[in-house]
């Protein structure tokens, strides 16, 4: 699929910059070399940005929408064990291990999607050495986020791992928080419950006045019993 200039963001017009790792360059000479070596593509919503077992060609990083991180199963299951939302970084740690991808990114959503491939942005770190302790940076923040989600598959009870990623993928529009664009399988995959079990705990969250279904949205009536619920044995 083809990646573009054209499509390339400018980041110093970009509402997401403080969130990535464009912002964490110090010196004015790397955040240009970071902005003159992209390229862009847009995704449409469930196109694939790269395949599980596939070699990496470069690093990647969300510029607008959302993309998540999946591993499947051989029956096809999926369990999203990332969703990156602008300024995330994508397979950079495939890329510098030197590993084929151990999982697929998909677009949740319409997404531009950054690309530096991997021998430019190799020569990037040579060339601006500091830039390097900020990649590390946030390797160790991938490193505490996969501790985090493992322990919450292992130790919190399915509402609240549903409670979290409700809150976690909310958004506010027309001054009110929703969950839009996603689908029952996906809040299932994200929260690695079934089907069935988010379609109960769905259901008993409206009872209970926490949200209600608006055509194909989720619109959030309470945060804060989400907050208890996400919270709870963390």
């Amino acid at each position: 699929m083809p990646f573009s200039k054209k499509e390339a963001p400018n980041c110093d017009w970009c509402v997401f910059k403080k969130n990535c790792f464009f912002s964490l360059l110090e010196e004015k000479s790397s955040q240009k070399h970071w902005k003159d070596m992209r390229v862009a593509h847009r995704f449409r919503a469930g196109d694939v940005v790269f395949h599980e077992g596939e070699k990496p060609q470069g690093l990647y990083v969300v510029c607008t929408g959302r993309v998540k991180i999946y591993k499947s199963s051989r029956t096809g299951q999926q369990l999203v064990t990332r969703m990156e939302s602008p300024g995330d970084l994508l397979g950079h740690r495939s890329m510098l291990s030197g590993e084929n991808y151990s999982g697929s990114s998909e677009a949740m959503e319409e997404s531009v999607v950054s690309m530096v491939d991997e021998t430019t942005f190799n020569n990037f770190l040579l060339k601006h050495p500091k830039a390097s302790l900020r990649l590390l940076r946030e390797l160790s923040k991938d490193v505490r986020r996969g501790e985090d989600k493992a322990r919450d598959i292992a130790f919190k009870p399915a509402r609240g791992r549903l409670a979290n990623v409700i809150l976690n993928v909310m958004r506010r529009t027309d001054g009110k928080m929703k969950v839009s664009g996603l689908k029952r399988k996906d809040l299932a995959e994200m929260s690695a419950l079934t089907i069935e079990t988010t379609v109960r705990l769905l259901q008993d969250f409206e009872k209970r006045g926490i949200l209600k279904r608006r055509e194909k949205d989720l619109v959030v009536l309470q945060e804060e019993p989400l907050h208890t619920m996400a919270e709870r044995f963390s």
